[in-house]
Parts: C-alpha cells; sequence; structure tokens
C-alpha cells in the first residue's frame, strides 16, 4: 500500500510539472472599454451602400485607437483604426466616402460591405486583446433591410453577442461622431389650435350579413353623403371600387362640376374592378394608376373640398359595404386634409411606392388631443407601430385582416410576458396564411378567435389599453405585413383619445361576442384548465 501511496505522488508531482512547463494562454479581455454601439448594416435610404460603424468608450477617459482594428470574420471589412475616442463619446466609421451619414463628419472611412445576412465582428486593441466582439454570424439581432433601420446598442456594457444587447433604432438612427454631433431625424408636434372633430363609421352588417346587399348600409350613406356634399374637389385615393352608389355619386359630383381626381390600382383597374373603373373614365374622369405589378396602391381614402378627411379599412365595393367587418373615420380638419392631400399629389404625379418622399408632419395635436399619420412605404410605418406597442400596459384588443410582421408580434409577447392582456379577432384567410403571427401570439398567451362569418374580418385595427388614462387606437389601410409597410401605399392612423378608443373597443367586442367561445384559440396549456368556459374579455 505505501509503494502504491508513492507511485500516486510520484504521478501527481510528475503532471504539476508538465501542468506548469504549458504556458498560459490568456482569455480574451472583452472589456468592453469601447464598445461596437450602432450597425447601419443595410445602409440609408439614400442608397444600401451607406453603410457605418458607430463606436462608444464606456470609459471616463480618452482612448487612443492606433493600432487597433476591427474587423468580420469572413475578412470583410478589416479595419485598422487610428484617432481618439473621447471620454464617453463616440467614434463614427463611414464606409468608402464621407456621405455616408450627412451632415456628419466621419472619424475615419474604411472599405469593404457588411453582409445583410450578418456578420461577425470584433474589436481589437494594439496587443491583439479582444475589447468587444458581435457575433452576428446567424443574422443580425437587429435593424431592417427594408426599412433601412440601423441596430443600436441597448446594454452599452453587455455582451454584444446576445441579442438582447441591440435593438432596432427607427427613422435615420442617431449616428454620432467624436466631436459629439449626431444624425437624427425628430418628429415635430405641429398644434392644430382646435379639438379633433370625428365620426366613425363600421359596417353594422358583418356579424349576421350572408351575402352582400343592394340596400344601403350605415357606412355607405355616410361616405354617398360626404360625395354629395363635396362642393370644389374630391381627390380619392382606391383600390377596390364596384359599388354602383359609389360610381354614381362621383360620377354626379364630376357632372355638378366638382372636380374628382382618383388614384387606383393599376391591376384592380384592369382585373375585378374594371368595369366601374372604365365607367369614371368614360364619364371624363381621370384615373392615375401605379405601375408596378408586384406593389399595390391599397389606400381607401378621400379627401373633400380641402377639409375633410375619410379613411380606414373600407374598399368602395359590394362586400367592402355591405358584407365585411370594416371601419371608417371621418376628420373635419384643414391640416390633417393638406397632409393626405401632399400624399396624394405624389400619386397624381405618377410617383409610387418607394419613389415616393417622406414629405408629410406625422404629430397632430388637437388640444391635448395626439393624431400621429403615417404613409406607406417613406414613413417607417411598422416602426412606429413597434414603439406604440411598446406602451401596452394593459391590454390590447384588434381585428386584424392581415398579420405576418414578426417584430410586431415580437413586440406584443413582450407585453404578453410583462402581464398585458391581448386578445384579437382573426380572419379566417388571414390566420391560414402560413406567415400568420396568430399561433405564436396565442402560444405566448393572447387568446384570439378566428371568424367564422360570411364575409372577411376586413379591419386592421388595434385598441391600446382601452381602460387607461392614456388609450390609443391605429387604423387605417395598412395590414401588419411586410408588403403593408414596405411596399404597398398605404395610409395609418394612430389617435390618443379615451372616447375613440371606447368606440373601437365596443366594434371589437361585437365581434368577440358573435362568435363562439368554444372557437377562441387558447394556448394549450389554457386550453387543458377551462374546458369548458372561457374568463370573461375586460
Amino acid at each position: 500500500m505505501a509503494s502504491y501511496r508513492k507511485y500516486l505522488i510520484g504521478v501527481i508531482f510528475t503532471l504539476s510539472l508538465l501542468l506548469l512547463a504549458i504556458p498560459i494562454i490568456a482569455s480574451p479581455k472583452d472589456s468592453h472599454e469601447v464598445v461596437i454601439s450602432e450597425i447601419a448594416w443595410m445602409g440609408t435610404t439614400d442608397s444600401y451602400t451607406d453603410e457605418w460603424i458607430e463606436l462608444y468608450n464606456n470609459t471616463g477617459s480618452p482612448i487612443d485607437l492606433t493600432g487597433w482594428s476591427l474587423s468580420a470574420i469572413d475578412g470583410t471589412p478589416a479595419i485598422t483604426l487610428s484617432g481618439t475616442i473621447p471620454a464617453s463619446g463616440y467614434f463614427l466609421l463611414e464606409r468608402t466616402d464621407d456621405n455616408s451619414v450627412p451632415g456628419v463628419d466621419a472619424d475615419q472611412i474604411y472599405t469593404g460591405a457588411l453582409g445583410n445576412d450578418g456578420e461577425n465582428l470584433t474589436l481589437h486593441d494594439g496587443a491583439y486583446s479582444i475589447i468587444d466582439q458581435v457575433d452576428c454570424s446567424s443574422g443580425w439581432f437587429a435593424g431592417h433591410a427594408d426599412g433601412r433601420v440601423p441596430m443600436v446598442r441597448s446594454a452599452l456594457s453587455g455582451d454584444g453577442s446576445q441579442s438582447s444587447s441591440w435593438t432596432h433604432n427607427p427613422r435615420c438612427g442617431t449616428a454620432t461622431n467624436s466631436t459629439g454631433v449626431s444624425k437624427t431625424c425628430p418628429l415635430t408636434i405641429t398644434y392644430v389650435g382646435h379639438d379633433l372633430d370625428y365620426a366613425v363609421y363600421f359596417n353594422e352588417r358583418a356579424t349576421t350579413a350572408i351575402t352582400t346587399t343592394i340596400s344601403h348600409t350605415t357606412i355607405e350613406d355616410a361616405l354617398l353623403s360626404l360625395i354629395d356634399g363635396a362642393s370644389a374637389n374630391i381627390d380619392i385615393a382606391l383600390y377596390g371600387l364596384n359599388r354602383q352608389s359609389v360610381v354614381d355619386a362621383l360620377v354626379a359630383a364630376h357632372n355638378r362640376s366638382v372636380t374628382v381626381r382618383v388614384v387606383g390600382d393599376d391591376e384592380a383597374m384592369i382585373g375585378e374592378y374594371s368595369t366601374s373603373y372604365q365607367e369614371l373614365i368614360s364619364a371624363g374622369i381621370t384615373i392615375m394608376t401605379d405601375t408596378t405589378t408586384s406593389k399595390i396602391q391599397h389606400n381607401k381614402f378621400l379627401v373633400v373640398d380641402g377639409n375633410i378627411v375619410w379613411t380606414g379599412s373600407t374598399n368602395f365595393t359590394d362586400t367592402g359595404l355591405t358584407l365585411n367587418a370594416n371601419n371608417a373615420i371621418v376628420i373635419t380638419d384643414t391640416t390633417l386634409a393638406n397632409i393626405y392631400t401632399t400624399e396624394f399629389e405624389e400619386m397624381w404625379a405618377g410617383t409610387f411606392h418607394e419613389a415616393k418622399t417622406d414629405n408629410t408632419a406625422h404629430i397632430l395635436d388637437y388640444n391635448g388631443t395626439q393624431v400621429e399619420v403615417y404613409f406607406s412605404p417613406t414613413d417607417l410605418v411598422a416602426f412606429e407601430v413597434w414603439d406604440e406597442l411598446a406602451s401596452v400596459d394593459q391590454s390590447m384588443h384588434f381585428a386584424m385582416f392581415f398579420w405576418t410582421d414578426e417584430m410586431l408580434s415580437d413586440r406584443t409577447i413582450e407585453r404578453i410576458d410583462s402581464g398585458a392582456e391581448v386578445y384579437g379577432v382573426w380572419d379566417q384567410l388571414g390566420a391560414a396564411n402560413s406567415y400568420s403571427m396568430d399561433e405564436a401570439l396565442t402560444e405566448a398567451g393572447a387568446q384570439i378567435n378566428i371568424e367564422d362569418f360570411a364575409g372577411k374580418v376586413h379591419h386592421k385595427f388595434a385598441v391600446i389599453d382601452v381602460n387607461s388614462s392614456d388609450p390609443m387606437v391605429v387604423l387605417g389601410s395598412y395590414n401588419w405585413t411586410g408588403s403593408g409597410a414596405y411596399d404597398n401605399d398605404e395610409n395609418t392612423l394612430i389617435i390618443h383619445d379615451q372616447d375613440l378608443a371606447q368606440i373601437y373597443y365596443q366594434e371589437w367586442l361585437r365581434l368577440w361576442s358573435a362568435l363562439e367561445p368554444k372557437d377562441i384559440y387558447l394556448p394549450l396549456i389554457l386550453r387543458a384548465f377551462l374546458p369548458s368556459e372561457i374568463p370573461p374579455v375586460n
């Protein structure tokens, strides 16, 4: 036994000597003294090649970057840094030239494109120790190619290779150089000077109708009254048109010398709605359409006499006005009418889709009631909705035709995880889409009801925190899809108003109550505990 112990001691001693002989390999420094703080990997609205990268100094002292490097694992870009990053300050790298971020001087110019499918970026100091790493080799954690939205570090001292350390930085980002000059695109507030004047209409037949009808509905009569009351001009942007009463009213307005201008969709005009489009043309009304078959002019708005705006989800069709669940809001205000006219004028001049510009005011204040207005695809509407969804505290109630935008569902799931209650009425066709977000939301805890009406749930609205001090309604022609946000011509209003929130909530509740409780699409775990009764909706 003694000899065996001596043997073990000898082995342990020998191994110890061998371990001491092995050189110690230092672990990466990864100190986060300086971090990669923002990346415009998709370029900017001016050009997809206008990429830029921003660094941030987490320390209280300036740092000389001479001899440092920032490189991608695939070899492009590979940047040898020089210059100084100030204490608690930034350092801006612009690709190819100093025009990537207009109005902000680059601290250094580099070459080499970032891949839109992701990169693994590493920041080394002069001793080649790793100071920061952003491993997005499986895809960028944030930012958006179509929206030209950069990704920004939300945790400046956190692990750059964790998705939780990053988020989107909408509009134009906040590229900042070492002198503290930033590129920002803030939205200003226009103070209108009077109360918000609106009326809201829904298709009351939607929950009971079996087919369309030639009898007028309330929403139809409101539309006809608006057209019949025009005295000077009607600008109408439409997609579907086959309701004869609407065609007749527009022709009658034209015949009494009202200037009627129509913007439509090229495929709709030569497709199922060709007869009604042609009837307007034959009466002498000019129609301007887009010419891009993969994108549509999907608006459904009117501007009457430069003072009244009609908008919402309603196509001017038999189904839109008498069968489908739709909504329309009529706002009387010259300021908003001018904004919609500016958008109309672009399309009337033949400029559609991404060729348009973001050239209107976006936030209006009606004696304390805030109205936000955005047009697709120029105004980053998905990110404006994404931003509003972050404020969901108590509840969200929505009625939706199509929702396939994962970014918006991820934001909603965040709010569910924080305790908010989410309820939705979804159209069958939209829910059947393979990219639909209904299942993801349901599994996260949302309660979803798939409609079984004869018509469609064609709404695109959400009511946020209906019983709070600051409820809001998102509405318009925009389905929550990539096409709706980045391809089609659409319009969206976000209105902070308690009365309006109650009106839209009541419409949501009407749809919800008309559907069988057993059809509510609950998470599987909830179904097991609620076999016969669905909890009441708040």
